[in-house]
């Protein structure tokens, strides 16, 4: 089975995953030189996936085995629709070293959260938990916005099929807090006093002649 597009057509069907259960390699005699592996894997299941072909003009797979005269037919059932998803980024924490994020993913239809599946934001990525939801900590600011992604699991491995979701959260601006604010006015104060009132004792003892902050007589 083609599983990458040549210059004439597109592979009808494209292997998505194969999996199955691992066994050790075999032992062969001295007077065979051939390599063998350690382990491998005995494939019993195949994904397989069509971007060219209508779901309604087949209804069964034939998977090939390496063995000579080896096939298995499978027939091919209706895994359901798929059903939209949101996803709502939140900004927990940010600071120059880095941002806290939570993630919610739910069901677009009904709000019901949605426990399967995983959240990538920026270079992190963890799978959502009971209640739909992920906390990811970036390791480094970022400048103005947060992009996020839900990613559903793959549909061969999920009862219930979903779709993908995207969300952007702007980072909120860091605003010097109250006790910062008051501290900053009277480092002012201090600052700057002393020197208004030397300047005004100058003016006045110049008789307002110098900047003319004094009633001259």
């Amino acid at each position: 089975m083609p599983s990458e597009a040549t210059d004439t057509a597109e592979p009808p069907l494209v292997i998505e995953e194969a999996w199955g259960s691992e066994r050790d390699g075999p032992s062969l005699p001295n007077e065979i030189d051939i390599a063998t592996v350690d382990r491998y894997v005995n494939a019993t299941s195949v994904a397989v996936q069509s971007e060219t072909l209508p779901a309604a003009t087949f209804d069964e797979v034939t998977v090939h085995g390496i063995v000579r005269g080896q096939s298995q037919p499978v027939s091919i059932d209706d895994d359901g629709t798929v059903r939209e998803t949101n996803l709502e980024l939140t900004v927990l924490e940010a600071n120059s070293s880095g941002a806290l994020v939570q993630a919610t993913v739910t069901e677009k239809a009904t709000d019901d959260p949605i426990t399967t599946g995983r959240v990538e934001v920026g270079n992190q990525s963890t799978t959502v938990n009971a209640s739909g939801m992920a906390v990811l900590e970036l390791e480094s600011r970022p400048s103005v916005v947060v992009d996020g992604e839900y990613i559903p699991t793959e549909w061969w491995r999920a009862n219930q099929l979903y779709s993908a979701a995207e969300d952007r959260v702007k980072i909120p601006p860091k605003y010097p807090g109250f006790q910062k604010i008051v501290q900053l006015i009277l480092v002012t104060l201090l600052w700057f006093l002393p020197v208004a009132l030397a300047v005004y004792g100058f003016d006045y003892l110049s008789g307002g002649t110098f900047l003319g902050l004094t009633d001259q007589q």
